[in-house]
């Protein structure tokens, strides 16, 4: 599991590198990936990925969403979104999926601030965004995802704003959510925000 120390560095690193290449505004963003896509000739063909299996659907979990509808959605609400960005062969995914999106405290706080969406990163199913159709793996490309599972947090406006590589258990991953709801990553790392929810609690 990654420490909060990790995730201040690749949190920093990452705002920077984004600021750098690809600007703040989601479409901008958006059309640059789909011009990739295009310019490496991007194969499509892979089949969409499942979920899960029908067992899973009696556990609680999150109200999943297509990432075109929870844009829009987004819109309407202020809500944050989430973006769990996975593949079919990752053991972490599943582990994530189980484990933390499952836990109660988690679900509480997605359920209140977040739409979340889960995306197969090498999947051929089509999205449509700002009248672009793009596939849910040149998404992945657009995001620079190249580890799994990944997850990117975006404004309501779709914005990117951090991302968090690997696994997360729900120790951690619930003070992220808060960590980032509250935009504290403007304000402080994520030892800082750490200790701080550790004071309020004493």
């Amino acid at each position: 599991m990654p420490s909060s120390e990790t995730v201040d560095i690749e949190i920093q690193s990452t705002k920077r590198s984004i600021g750098r290449r690809l600007g703040t505004v989601f479409t901008a963003f958006l059309l640059a990936a789909f011009c990739l896509a295009i310019a490496v000739s991007v194969t499509v063909g892979v089949p969409p990925a499942s979920a899960g299996n029908g067992d899973e659907k009696e556990v609680a979990e999150p109200d999943w969403q297509r990432l075109d509808k929870a844009l829009s959605l987004a819109k309407g609400s202020g809500k944050l979104i989430i973006v769990n960005f996975y593949t079919d062969w990752c053991p972490n995914c599943k582990r994530m999926n189980e484990k933390t999106y499952r836990d109660a405290a988690v679900l509480k706080q997605l359920s209140k601030s977040f739409i979340p969406v889960k995306l197969n990163a090498e999947s051929s199913q089509p999205l449509i965004i700002e009248g672009q159709t793009v596939t849910e793996y040149q998404v992945a490309l657009m995001f620079r995802v190249n580890s799994y599972p990944t997850t990117w947090f975006l404004s309501s406006e779709g914005r990117p704003i951090i991302p968090v590589r690997g696994y997360y258990g729900p120790d951690l991953f619930a003070p992220m959510l808060r960590f980032v709801e509250g935009g504290w990553y403007e304000k402080m790392d994520f030892d800082m925000y750490m200790e701080r929810e550790k004071r309020d609690k004493k």
